[in-house]
C-alpha cells in the first residue's frame, strides 16, 4: 500500500513536470510574466515607502533629544504619525497588488496546466478570455482561504501562548508540530478549492473548499506529501538566498529581495501544476468523469440542427 502511494505521488510529480514539456513556451511565458510583474511591484514598493521610513527614523531620532512640552514636540509628534499611517496605508495597497496578481496568475497558471494536461494547447488569448470570464470564482475562493488562514493563526497563536514558558518549552515544540502538520492537511484543500473554483463553473467559495474536501477523502496521503514538498521547497529557496544574502551590501539587497520573491513564485507555479494534476487525479479515484468541457476555451460549435440565416430569408 505504501509503495503504491509513492508511485502515485511521484506520477503527480512527473505528470505536473510534463505539463512544462509540453507547452514550455506558454508556461515561460507566464513566468516571465509572472516575475516582472512581481519585481515592478516590488521596487515600486520599496522606492515608494522609503521617503516615509527615512522620514519617520529622523523624527523619531530628533523626539529623543526634544522636550516634550515645547512645540516643537508636538510637531513632530504628529509628523512621526503621519509617516506610520503613510508606510502602513501604502503597505496595505500593496498587499492588495500582491493578492490581486497572486490571484491572477494562479488562475492562469491552472487554466494553462488543465488544458495541457488535457491535451491541448491553448494560446495567450485563449487564456485571457477564460480568466477573464472566471477570475470571480478564484477570487471568492482566494477571499475565504484567506479569512480562514488568518483565524488558523490566532488559535494556533491563542494556544501557543500560555505555553510559551520555559518549563513548558516541550509542550511548545509539541504544538507547534501538530499545528504545522494540520496547516499541511489544510493547505491540501485550501490550494485543491481554488484548482476547484478556477476549473469547476458552477463552484467557488465554500462550496469550491467542501468539494476538494471531498475530493481529497482516500488521498490524504498523496495530498500531505505533496504539501510537504511544496513547503520544503519553500524553505530551501528561501534559506538559499539567505544565504547568500549574508555580508551583502544594501544595494544587494534589492536583487535579492526580488530572487527570493521570484524563487517562492517558482515553487508556487510548479505546486499549482501538480495540484491540478492531482485534481484530476482524484475526480479518478473517486469515479467522477474528468470533464475536459469544464475548461475547454473553444468558441462554441453551432448545433448541427440549427438553421441558417439565409433559409429564412424569402
Amino acid at each position: 500500500m505504501e509503495l503504491a502511494v509513492l508511485l502515485s505521488f511521484v506520477q503527480t510529480l512527473v505528470e505536473a513536470q510534463k505539463i512544462f514539456l509540453r507547452n514550455g513556451r506558454l508556461m515561460i511565458s507566464i513566468a516571465a510574466s509572472t516575475v516582472l510583474l512581481y519585481s515592478l511591484l516590488l521596487l515600486t514598493n520599496i522606492f515608494s515607502v522609503r521617503p516615509a521610513v527615512g522620514h519617520l527614523i529622523a523624527n523619531q531620532s530628533m523626539l529623543l533629544i526634544t522636550s516634550p512640552t515645547s512645540t516643537e514636540y508636538s510637531y513632530l509628534l504628529m509628523s512621526v504619525q503621519k509617516n506610520i499611517g503613510l508606510f502602513f496605508g501604502l503597505e496595505w495597497v500593496f498587499v492588495l497588488l500582491y493578492s490581486a496578481c497572486s490571484i491572477l496568475f494562479s488562475t492562469v497558471t491552472i487554466y494553462a496546466s488543465a488544458t495541457t494536461h488535457g491535451g491541448k494547447n491553448p494560446s495567450a488569448s485563449d487564456l485571457a478570455i477564460a480568466v477573464a470570464q472566471s477570475w470571480t470564482r478564484p477570487f471568492i475562493t482566494f477571499f475565504y482561504i484567506t479569512l480562514f488562514g488568518i483565524g488558523y493563526l490566532f488559535l494556533v497563536l491563542a494556544l501557543m501562548v500560555p505555553l510559551a514558558l520555559p518549563r513548558a518549552s516541550i509542550a511548545t515544540v509539541i504544538l507547534s508540530i501538530l499545528a504545522a502538520l494540520l496547516y499541511a492537511h489544510l493547505a491540501v484543500v485550501w490550494t485543491l478549492g481554488l484548482v476547484v473554483s478556477v476549473l469547476e463553473e458552477d463552484k467557488s467559495g465554500l462550496e469550491a473548499l467542501a468539494k476538494a474536501g471531498r475530493l481529497v477523502k482516500g488521498r490524504e496521503v498523496h495530498g500531505f506529501a505533496l504539501s510537504l514538498v511544496i513547503v520544503v521547497l519553500s524553505i530551501l529557496m528561501s534559506q538559499i538566498v539567505r544565504f547568500v544574502s549574508i555580508r551583502q551590501s544594501n544595494g544587494a539587497y534589492v536583487g535579492i529581495g526580488l530572487l527570493m520573491l521570484n524563487s517562492l513564485w517558482s515553487v508556487r507555479m510548479f505546486g499549482l501544476m501538480a495540484y491540478t494534476v492531482f485534481y484530476y487525479e482524484c475526480k479518478k479515484f473517486h469515479g467522477e468523469e474528468s470533464n475536459e468541457s469544464m475548461v475547454s476555451l473553444e468558441y462554441s460549435k453551432i448545433p448541427a440542427n440549427t438553421p441558417l440565416i439565409t433559409e429564412s430569408l424569402p
